[in-house]
């Protein structure tokens, strides 16, 4: 069963190579959300291209990467959708914690697909007080193409979060929410069934990079 929708898979190897290096008191403070993406993509560039990080080195940082530059609680409950409300309590954070472990697995060695070189924020549009979209663009290796990267950033207390990405004009999220929920509608709307599914995919990778 293929959970995961093939324009997620590649946004999120954007995101995750773009906001690999750690985010510093700079970044928090900046002026705007580009200006804190811009930054994390510069160094990106310094961090993680370097041969001699391991694969589960990579997977560690990225543990880091989405704890604390995504807003995986509230990207969690979006794929849910009205699931959440029916689920437990106990059900809502074991999604959680293996949808947070399943993006890192998945996404940890694919930053290689991409010229980081190339990497440059366009412009940047509010569409609320808190909420701006800011317009990227990156170089595939494999095609040498440009790809258009519209990244849904929101402000929060503690600094900026990555709430969503568009690739070509697709969110990625409301893909994998699809996806999600065609699953969720085979099994009567059972949470933990579809958490099931998913941790079972990600022993199976974990199993197969040893």
């Amino acid at each position: 069963m293929r959970l995961f929708h093939r324009g997620f898979h590649r946004g999120i190897a954007i995101a995750l190579l773009l906001v690999s290096a750690p985010l510093g008191h700079d970044a928090r403070a900046a002026d705007g959300a580009s200006a804190f993406i811009a930054q994390l993509g510069q160094q990106a560039t310094a961090t993680m291209t370097s041969s001699a990080i391991s694969s589960a080195d990579r997977v560690r940082r990225f543990g880091l990467i989405v704890d604390r530059a995504f807003d995986v609680p509230r990207i969690a409950q979006f794929m849910l959708g009205r699931h959440w409300e029916t689920a437990t309590v106990a059900e809502r954070g074991d999604f959680g914690n293996v949808f947070r472990d399943y993006m890192i697995r998945v996404y940890s060695d694919n930053f290689a697909n991409y010229n980081n070189d190339t990497f440059r924020v366009i412009d940047e549009r509010a569409v609320s007080d808190t909420m701006t979209v800011v317009r990227t663009s990156i170089t595939t290796v494999a095609t040498a193409q440009a790809i258009t990267i519209e990244w849904l950033v929101s402000k929060k207390p503690e600094g900026f979060k990555v709430n969503d990405l568009s690739v070509d004009g697709v969110s990625l999220a409301t893909a994998q929410q699809e996806e999600f929920a065609s699953v969720l509608r085979r099994s009567g709307g059972q949470v933990a069934i579809l958490t099931k599914l998913m941790r079972s995919k990600l022993t199976q990778m974990e199993t197969a990079a040893q």
